[in-house]
């Protein structure tokens, strides 16, 4: 599958799954605009696409801010001349400062806000400004990234170890990929979202280690084959569930599936989610 000629922009892949589409657009031949919160991440990403043989621009800083969105769409289009795919990596949980810092709902507005910001606002004004590119020239992918935790489907949500607003927010991700779709199909902009289920990072061992260590139902289980859901058997209706593959999903199965609904491939696919979590989700 070659994308020799294209240009991709990708946000928040200093490390990660985003890392990982950025590389993997990169060595099937894709020049490739990348984004991270900080300098080094940047710039290290940059020369191990260059590496690869192929351009690469980096560009630091807050992607929830509009002058680093504008920034982005603007110098990947004053260096390449063209955008062909977005890939909204961006999202999480984050805690925005508060005014009233003495109110009892200061802490939940500050969660709220900022997950909002970061999960949702910021792949919403990425699409803007990336749109009226796509549209001059009839043609563009988008994706993005939303969550099992989206899901209706997402069973054992007592003991999912992230707040019910980035729940919300990556719902909010789906209905905006269905929405998009909508209106710019007709300009030949196929606009599609990804649904990784659980992979277990750096951020994630820490939570899954504490939870098996810390309540009494997990105590002597696996933290990396509780929290995945690999084990044989081992995962009831009191645990995180089971998933039927009974395999680790990697940064590398997310990749290669962004990596064919941004091709020719799929061109008569948009509005979708395609969910890789090894069947954990029922839907």
């Amino acid at each position: 599958m070659s994308f020799a000629g294209k240009v991709a922009l990708v946000t928040a892949c200093g490390r990660g799954i985003g890392k990982e589409i950025a590389l993997t657009l990169a060595r099937n031949g894709c020049s490739v605009a990348v984004n991270s919160y900080t300098e080094d991440n940047t710039r290290a990403l940059v020369e191990e696409i260059k590496q690869l043989d192929v351009r690469a621009l980096g560009v630091a800083g807050d992607i929830t801010q509009v002058a680093v969105i504008t920034q982005m769409v603007a110098e990947t289009l004053e260096t390449f001349g063209q955008i062909d795919i977005l890939v909204n990596n961006v999202g999480g949980v984050t805690m925005k400062q508060s005014a009233d810092t003495d109110s009892p709902l200061a802490r939940t507005e500050a969660l709220w806000d900022g997950t909002y910001e970061l999960s949702l606002k910021a792949p919403a004004l990425m699409c803007e400004a990336v749109i009226p590119h796509f549209i001059e020239r009839k043609s563009g992918k988008i994706i993005n990234m939303s969550s099992i935790a989206g899901q209706s489907g997402l069973p054992h949500i007592e003991v999912t170890p992230i707040p019910f607003c980035y729940h919300s927010m990556k719902a909010g991700v789906t209905r905006l990929t269905q929405v998009l779709a909508d209106q710019l199909g007709p300009h030949n902009i196929n606009v599609n979202s990804i649904v990784p289920g659980i992979i277990y990072t750096d951020a994630w061992k820490g939570t899954a280690e504490a939870m098996v260590k810390n309540h009494p139902k997990f105590k002597g289980e696996d933290p990396r084959e509780w929290f995945l859901g690999i084990g044989e058997g081992r995962y009831r209706g009191d645990g995180m569930p089971s998933t039927p593959m009974r395999r680790e999903q990697t940064t590398t199965d997310i990749a290669e599936a962004t990596l064919f609904l941004v091709s020719d491939a799929a061109a008569n696919i948009t509005g979708q989610q395609l969910t890789i979590d090894g069947g954990m989700v029922k839907n």
